[in-house]
């Protein structure tokens, strides 16, 4: 997926809100407005947002205002609905916000029971006629859900349109071969990569070999898709939102360096 807002790279670089939200596992309650930082993530070179779903389903009406007007725009809508046939009001109430956001894409989880794969298949299904038809659905192919083993995502894609159903691929420097399976699998299909550098520092020289070997992959791979700073160091007990931004943007100068050569 590429983003004609940055039209002199092949990339564009999002920002992701949950990467900055303290309370993004515990309480999922929003600490802060993203609209405050809108012009820091402008400043400081990202091209887009993806937004963490509770930072607009949760703010009031004025500050989602703000979010569907601002810049840089909102590009990815990061949802943690589920596909369970119970699920399908939360479905629709992030229809509705998709519809009203008007993001390229929206990142979402399948569950983890094997035996639910049908009423999984059957729920995307619906919710993809809920969705605005320039939006791409992205499967985050997590550990832990139906969807983390390269042969069951493969299988389960197939019959689904590439150019309407695509896959996010994590890229940390840490499992080179691993990564490059989702590639050598999906191809275009691979619309977006989720960089973790979580542990690994591209401004320590040690690290920014074991990087330079992932991502050297990623180009090889001929991607042409959106990079999404996830998450950075620093996240865990006690984490200060300030350096988490600061490590971020260090990700994103290195991101842009070598993606974009």
């Amino acid at each position: 997926m590429t983003d004609s807002s940055n039209g002199t790279q092949p990339h564009a670089f999002y920002m992701a809100t949950v990467c900055l939200e303290p309370n993004r596992w515990k309480s999922k309650i929003p600490s802060f407005a993203v609209s405050d930082w809108l012009p820091r993530f402008a400043a400081d070179g990202f091209d887009g947002l993806e937004i963490w779903e509770r930072h607009f389903i949760l703010a009031d009406a004025a500050e989602q205002e703000r979010l569907i007007q601002g810049a840089p725009p909102i590009r990815i809508y990061n949802s943690y609905v589920g596909f369970g046939d119970g699920d399908a009001e939360a479905r629709a109430e992030a229809a509705r916000a998709i519809s009203r956001l008007k993001p390229l894409g929206v990142k979402y989880n399948l569950g983890a029971k094997r035996e639910a794969l049908a009423e999984y298949r059957a729920n995307l299904l619906d919710w993809e006629r809920q969705l605005p038809l320039d939006c791409i659905l992205q499967c985050e192919c997590h550990g832990g859900t139906v969807m983390e083993k390269v042969e069951d995502a493969a299988a389960f894609f197939a019959p689904l349109d590439p150019a309407r159903f695509g896959i996010i691929v994590h890229v940390a420097g840490t499992d080179v071969e691993g990564c490059a399976r989702w590639f050598d699998t999906f191809g275009d299909r691979v619309k977006s990569l989720h960089v973790q550098m979580r542990t690994l520092d591209p401004l320590v020289a040690a690290d920014r070999k074991q990087l330079d070997a992932g991502f050297e992959m990623v180009r090889r791979a001929g991607f042409r898709g959106t990079v999404t700073i996830e998450f950075s160091r620093g996240i865990g007990p006690n984490e200060q939102m300030a350096q988490i931004y600061a490590n971020a943007c260090v990700d994103l100068k290195y991101c842009r360096e070598v993606l974009s050569c």
